[in-house]
């Protein structure tokens, strides 16, 4: 699934060519796409239009419009935003497919399970609610070891599972919890009741610049996500134990190993991560 630095990054390459692009037509090839209003609905309210600015919360883009209307795109755990040339035809898997004034907005989705939706302005209605559940955001200047400490800190949960709480760590997922827990030598399935102090402001600080570091790779391309002109990210090349199981731990050389918590696939060290 794409996480924050994947759709940060796909923010910051749409932003500078698609603000200000009015939308001139909008074709939904998968009416299960548009998870709000209808299909009908979405297109009508999307068409003669015009795209103000390109924002993020956690893994949600959100494409703010003029009339005050936000176009919200949730990736999941395929999707992909492309941006082509105006009058390029849609690939295989285009779900839906905006035409602005100089360009062809594609989404991209093999398994169908991202959804678009488009919210009217002033209103909450139709707003997914994992987006309006969310917690601080690890590159935010307010998530600190204070704040951190006071959601982990006599909890029994997992530190897998308290790093993939989107109450908690909004815009992370799989691949940058198991980063941060092999960062600060924490194993994922030690209860958060058993991290102290000390390792919490680690978890803080290994959040902040493991997120930062991806952002400034352009994300990780493992799975589907690519970049919005269809290129890879580069921070697959900086994973320590994400999809590494099998192979020897970077630092001790011992085997890494994959486990299953809360049904996500977990990759850790035995030996660094205690």
């Amino acid at each position: 699934m794409p996480e924050l630095p994947e759709v940060e990054t796909i923010r910051r390459e749409l932003a500078p060519y698609i603000s200000g692009q009015d939308v001139i037509r909008c074709h939904v090839l998968r009416p299960d796409i548009i998870a709000y209003p209808d299909p009908d609905r979405f297109c009508e309210k999307l068409v003669h239009d015009t795209i103000n600015t390109v924002e993020r919360k956690a893994k949600y883009l959100i494409i703010k419009l003029t009339s005050g209307n936000r176009l919200i795109i949730h990736l999941r755990l395929s999707g992909t935003i492309f941006l082509k040339p105006r009058n390029t035809s849609p690939e295989r898997f285009t779900r839906l497919n905006i035409t602005l004034k100089d360009y062809e907005l594609f989404f991209n989705e093999p398994r169908v399970l991202g959804r678009a939706y488009l919210i009217q302005k002033n209103s909450d209605k139709g707003i997914p609610k994992g987006l309006q559940s969310l917690g601080l955001e690890p590159i935010d200047a307010d998530f600190t070891c204070e704040y951190l400490w006071g959601r982990i800190k006599g909890r029994k949960a997992k530190m897998k599972s308290v790093l993939l709480d989107q109450h908690i760590c909004a815009g992370v997922g799989n691949i940058y919890s198991d980063e941060v827990l092999f960062s600060t030598g924490i194993r994922p399935t030690r209860r958060a009741y058993r991290v102290t102090r000390r390792e919490t402001q680690d978890l803080v600080t290994a959040l902040k610049e493991i997120l930062k570091k991806a952002i400034r790779k352009f994300g990780t391309s493992v799975g589907d996500y690519v970049r919005t002109d269809g290129t890879n990210g580069s921070f697959q090349d900086s994973l320590y134990v994400y999809q590494r199981e099998g192979q020897p731990c970077r630092i001790c050389g011992t085997e890494i190993k994959a486990l299953k918590i809360g049904n996500r696939s977990t990759r850790f060290c035995p030996k660094c991560q205690k």
